[in-house]
C-alpha cells in the first residue's frame, strides 16, 4: 500500500493547501478615495478604504472585494506595507506598482 490509512488525511490536506487560489490585491486612488480591488480584475470595481489624504492603514473595508474577502492595509509610515485578512492574520507583502488605469484609477501597490 502506497499510503497508510493514517497518512491519507494529511496528504489530502497538503494537496488542498497547495492548490488554494490566492488573489493579488491592488491598492490605489480613485474618485478622491483610497481604494482596493482584485489585481487583474476590473479596476473600476474598487472598494473604498477611506478618503484620499487619510491614513489608509488598519481601516476595515465596509464591503468584501469581488473574491468575498475583506482585507486591511498595514505598515503606513514604515519601510514597507503589507495586507492582513479580516481576522488580523498576515496575508501578503505589498510592492510598489504604480500605473494609471481605466476609470481614472491610479494603482500604487500590489499585495500578493
Amino acid at each position: 500500500m502506497l499510503f497508510s490509512r493514517d497518512l491519507i488525511p494529511t496528504v489530502l490536506a497538503m494537496a488542498l493547501s497547495v492548490t488554494r487560489a490566492e488573489a493579488a490585491i491592488a491598492i490605489g486612488i480613485a474618485a478622491g478615495f483610497n481604494v482596493m480591488w482584485i489585481e487583474g480584475g476590473d479596476p473600476c470595481r474598487w472598494d473604498r478604504i477611506n478618503d484620499n489624504g487619510q491614513n489608509p492603514c488598519n481601516v476595515p473595508l465596509a464591503n468584501p472585494l469581488d473574491n468575498g474577502f475583506k482585507y486591511r492595509l498595514q505598515g503606513c509610515g514604515g519601510p514597507s506595507l503589507w495586507l492582513t485578512n479580516e481576522d488580523g492574520s498576515f496575508n501578503s507583502n505589498c510592492r510598489l506598482a504604480e500605473a494609471n488605469l481605466s476609470c481614472n484609477v491610479h494603482r500604487s501597490y500590489i499585495c500578493g
